[in-house]
């Protein structure tokens, strides 16, 4: 990732004086890290090492075969034995092994093994958001689409209203893009509550020892007290939206506390919308007490913003215009007939318009209304153009059939007119203009007349 462009600003932003001296957590003593276990170990002669995923300074990740099951699994073990640890990870098997939420891991054992304690869980494989928006960026230069990046983050918001809404609330404290996978079926996972804490209402977490991710801890995260709670997961949301939605790693809370504002969203992402701006910025709030005060709160200004995202584009004036002069569209998932589809359709018309212009001003008796028909301007609705387009082509088969005046075969051109206008009217609605449907009534009156004055003529002549 690249640094943020913006310059440290002068200007001090009003913090709460609870949080105004951050201080650093005190950090544990150092753990000794024992080599991964090597490929082929067999845990709880059941689970057969495979490769090594990851790690940190309190456990493994290891890819795992279960024999009995043939099942792909992720085995998790935890080396360190302090007391802290132990709880911690208890708490954690406790819960995974419970979970039915659809986007978060499933633990399915616990056990012991050589002093160690693990744990299997479900092995998702995909990628995780922080790659998916990386690979995007580097392929196109930009973050991914907004609407998709709601959609991946919302079933996750969900997913943290459940560990919310817990007996004891959970608290997972390390939500990031790293932390959340996308499986291959497009399902979005969250997968590590290796620092979550227990919450009691008013009291303070209880838990494993301090840690946290920079960039996406609050600033009560920061604090010795340890005092968090369901806000902290929504500040965490927040920023793991920020970085999506820009690109851009989100500034540290203590950076932000002292001197350095937070860039704004859509000075990195011009495109975004100001309701996704808003809700990442409300959840980012400094002071806990400014933000959505639960994952629920957060989740109905999501759903809001991603809601007007498919609002489709403001009708088109009915007042004739000039299909260069309309304003380009706008930068959005097209989950509705756009503008860019309706002024493509009418370019196609006015394209057609141009060869027609002679051939139709010289049909004797053609009502005043093919005139107007043939100015260009925009459809009244996205269907108009189709229906218009129909229309005129049964004109021109018309036009074609009165060659038959010279070669009789010709006459089998009032075939496809008659087709056509009938296309042109099965395509009707309320709102068609009169000139259109006294256009289509014409083009069908005249491939019908026109046989029959034709028959008439060869007999008598």
């Amino acid at each position: 990732m690249q640094p943020s462009p913006y310059p440290p600003t002068p200007v001090r932003p009003p913090v709460p004086a609870a949080f105004a001296q951050p201080q650093q957590p005190p950090q544990p003593p150092a753990i000794p890290v024992p080599h991964p276990l090597p490929p082929g170990t067999l845990l709880a002669g059941r689970y057969r090492i495979s490769g090594y995923i990851g790690g940190g300074g309190f456990a493994h990740i290891y890819d795992a075969h279960d024999c009995v099951l043939g099942h792909r699994r992720a085995i998790k073990e935890a080396f360190a034995q302090d007391p802290h640890t132990r709880r911690q990870f208890q708490l954690e098997a406790e819960f995974l092994l419970n979970a039915r939420h659809p986007n978060l891991v499933r633990g399915y054992a616990v056990f012991e093994q050589a002093g160690r304690f693990y744990m299997a869980m479900d092995y998702v494989d995909g990628a995780t958001l922080e790659e998916i928006a990386i690979q995007h960026i580097h392929a196109t230069g930009l973050p991914p689409p907004e609407a998709r990046i709601l959609d991946w983050v919302l079933p996750i918001c969900d997913a943290v209203r459940e560990l919310h809404t817990q007996p004891t609330p959970i608290i997972h404290r390390d939500i990031k893009p790293a932390n959340i996978k996308l499986t291959r079926d497009g399902v979005p996972v969250l997968i590590d509550l290796g620092l979550a804490k227990l919450y009691a209402d008013g009291t303070r977490t209880i838990g494993a020892a301090l840690a946290f991710t920079p960039g996406y801890a609050p600033p009560e995260q920061y604090q010795a007290s340890g005092a968090t709670d369901q806000r902290t997961d929504v500040y965490a949301l927040g920023a793991t939206l920020y970085f999506l939605l820009t690109g851009f790693q989100p500034t540290e809370a203590p950076a932000r506390l002292s001197a350095r504002a937070l860039p704004p969203l859509r000075g990195l992402n011009p495109v975004l919308s100001p309701a996704s701006e808003a809700t990442v910025l409300h959840a980012m709030a400094l002071d806990p007490a400014q933000r959505p005060p639960t994952a629920a709160a957060l989740t109905a200004e999501l759903r809001a913003a991603r809601g007007a995202l498919d609002v489709g584009p403001p009708p088109a004036p009915k007042s004739p215009t000039v299909v260069g002069a309309e304003s380009p569209p706008r930068s959005r998932p097209v989950t509705q007939p756009s503008q860019a589809t309706r002024l493509g359709s009418v370019a196609a018309t006015a394209d057609l318009h141009r060869p027609l212009r002679p051939l139709v001003a010289g049909l004797a008796g053609m009502p005043a209304a093919v005139s107007r028909l043939l100015r260009t301007r925009p459809p009244a609705e996205p269907g108009e153009a189709p229906t218009a387009i129909a229309a005129l082509l049964a004109l021109v088969m018309f036009a074609l059939s009165t060659l038959a005046i010279v070669w009789g075969w010709a006459l089998v051109f009032v075939v496809p007119g008659l087709l056509l206008a009938l296309v042109s009217r099965l395509r009707w609605t309320r709102h068609t203009p009169s000139d259109l449907r006294g256009v289509t009534g014409t083009a069908a009156a005249l491939c019908i007349l026109w046989p029959l004055l034709w028959l008439v003529v060869h007999l008598h002549g």
